[in-house]
């Protein structure tokens, strides 16, 4: 019951087409219960030579005094014309048949609707969470993992808010309306019912519980094959380039066989419920069978009436069976619920304060005062202090894993410090809009991040109201429209995945194009040119040039011919600043970074 309650919070927002669904359930029961009631005059109109046979029968009881008065006002109605009797009897069969249908579908037709939005709502809310969440979050996460939280997992709660929604709004319904019948029919024969189907109903609930338990690894296995699918076609180019194909094809193997063993346990688990129910039912059927008969053979209860009884108990048998296979779907869908809640629950870490400070332009400089910052238990960085005066361009340079980086992503809360603090003239940074002091900066890294669109909404990238000739503009600062103008459909032109038709130097120049368009008042270099040739290197910098005029610009570098005209070089060991300069007095002190020059240029 916790499960289902789980995922009736998910359709609350829809309530009023859930009380649709249940209306139209309600009638398409009752036309169905009265097209089944029918059964017993036509039975007796068929069968019985005469009205004073039948009325022979009706004696005593509510029900059957109810059914004779029912009858004695159909046969003076037809003045005893039992061809005409039968006529309106089919005719009400049928009118009672095509209402069913009509609410039936109606009833489909709105749970539909209120399914889909409902996985609507999860998935935003699911991309929204992504979106706020920090960068610690996906160092620790593999992106498969949480692909498959949003696929796969998804999938698994639509079903089981479909028989949630059935096992809820309409099968106990069913069940309560024809059960209602039964016991207005015949107390008696439906003691032995209500007595017999909790006993299959507890049953199936016990198969429910190590369900939800093998559905939840089964969600785990599936995630794992797809973040390793995830990461082979990311890698294809490294793996193809040292034969590593068998060594892949056998990692794949394992996974998808676990996965594949998982999935079966769970399938073979959840089959049981429809066989198990079916013949838990069918057995308490033979024991109404034998009760009923042995009724009717002692004159307890008409032929007909045992028959339409019999007639309504089985259609008792199809809603307990939906039930019982509803709940293995609903312990199914509580597991991959477990697995999407973690997104939604994540600690977002980037909080702003109340009534956050709202910052457009900066007019002195950016303090870095005793900063300290760790991803686990090692200090990364440790007790740092520096200042980027404002239309500076600062350098920090060092040994891979010194810290350089890191340092970039606090100035933008990619990260929030540790210790210390960050402060833009004097204010810091944890007090302003996290939007507005991410719009003071453009950031270039090593890797340009491009999407699968054209290339003049790359450049632009959810800007808005942005003339084309400033995007031209943008372009041609960055030495990008040579290829753009080169291209097949110039601007209009898809650069494919993560812009895989554009070389490496193409793919950063467009980068470089985006930041000029954004117009940042700071800038963030980060490695931008180390994984270039030397002809790309040259017309990225010239780019670079055009993009640092009358900025503050922060630049991280492995190639340190290129901040040779840094106002200040930072050089980083360890999490420490060990030295700082201009570059001409760092060579002249022939400390570490004298060492690091000559490393990277000789």
């Amino acid at each position: 019951m916790k499960a289902i309650g789980r995922i009736l919070k998910l359709i609350s927002p829809f309530k009023g087409l859930a009380a649709l669904n249940m209306l139209f359930n309600l009638i398409q029961i009752v036309a169905g219960l009265f097209s089944l009631a029918l059964m017993m005059p036509l039975l007796d109109f068929m069968f019985n030579s005469n009205k004073e046979a039948f009325r022979q029968k009706a004696t005593g009881g509510d029900f059957n005094s109810v059914y004779n008065q029912f009858v004695t006002w159909m046969t003076e109605f037809v003045e005893n014309d039992k061809q005409q009797a039968l006529f309106y009897i089919c005719i009400a069969l049928v009118v009672a048949t095509i209402i069913k249908n009509i609410a039936r579908y109606l009833a489909l037709y709105y749970l539909v609707i209120l399914r889909n939005l409902a996985l609507k709502d999860i998935r935003k809310k699911v991309y929204n969470k992504i979106l706020d969440l920090p960068l610690s979050y996906f160092s620790n996460e593999r992106k498969g993992d949480i692909i498959s939280r949003m696929s796969n997992d998804v999938k698994e709660v639509e079903w089981s808010m479909m028989a949630s929604l059935e096992a809820i709004f309409k099968e106990p319904v069913t069940i309560l309306f024809y059960v209602g019948s039964l016991v207005y029919m015949s107390p008696q024969l439906t003691l032995y019912v209500i007595i017999l189907l909790p006993v299959a109903a507890g049953s199936i609930a016990l198969l429910g519980k190590s369900l939800r338990r093998k559905s939840r690894r089964n969600q785990e296995q599936q995630s794992a094959v797809l973040s390793f699918l995830e990461e082979s076609l990311g890698g294809i180019r490294i793996i193809k380039a040292f034969v590593v194909e068998k060594v892949f094809r056998g990692k794949f193997n394992v996974l998808n066989d676990s996965s594949t063993t998982a999935n079966i346990k769970v399938s073979h688990r959840g089959d049981m419920a429809s066989p198990i129910s079916e013949t838990l039912a069918i057995v308490v059927a033979g024991v109404l069978l034998w009760f009923g008969g042995n009724m009717v053979f002692d004159g307890e209860i008409a032929g007909s009436a045992f028959l339409a009884y019999f007639a309504i108990f089985s259609q008792v048998i199809p809603p307990f069976k939906q039930l019982s296979q509803a709940f293995p779907m609903i312990q199914r869908g509580a597991a991959s619920m477990d697995r999407y809640e973690e997104i939604l629950n994540a600690d977002i870490k980037i909080i702003e304060r109340e009534n956050p400070l709202s910052i457009h332009e900066f007019s002195r400089q950016i303090d870095y005062q005793n900063i300290s910052f760790s991803y686990g238990k090692d200090l990364v960085l440790d007790n740092v202090s520096f200042s980027i005066p404002k239309n500076k361009k600062i350098a920090l340079v060092g040994a891979s894993g010194s810290g350089k980086s890191t340092l970039a992503d606090l100035l933008p809360r990619f990260y929030d410090v540790f210790a210390g603090s960050i402060s833009i003239d004097g204010v810091n940074i944890r007090d302003f809009k996290v939007d507005d002091l991410r719009s003071l900066m453009g950031i270039v890294t090593q890797e340009a991040i491009l999407f699968n669109d054209t290339i003049a909404n790359n450049i632009i990238f959810g800007q808005h109201d942005v003339d084309m000739k400033d995007v031209e503009n943008a372009a041609r600062l960055a030495n990008a429209m040579d290829f753009i103008q080169a291209s097949e459909h110039g601007f209009d032109t898809i650069i494919g995945e993560r812009g895989s038709k554009l070389s490496g130097g193409q793919r950063q120049r467009l980068a470089i194009a985006r930041a000029l368009l954004r117009n940042p008042q700071i800038l963030i270099l980060d490695e931008a040119t180390s994984a270039l040739d030397n002809e790309s290197e040259k017309l990225v910098q010239q780019a670079l040039d055009n993009l640092r005029q009358g900025r503050t610009t922060l630049v991280i570098a492995h190639r340190l011919t290129t901040i040779q005209d840094a106002d200040e070089i930072i050089v980083m060991d360890k999490g420490k600043i060990v030295e700082r300069g201009t570059h001409e007095s760092l060579i002249d002190g022939k400390g570490y970074y004298y060492k690091l020059y000559h490393s990277y240029t000789y």
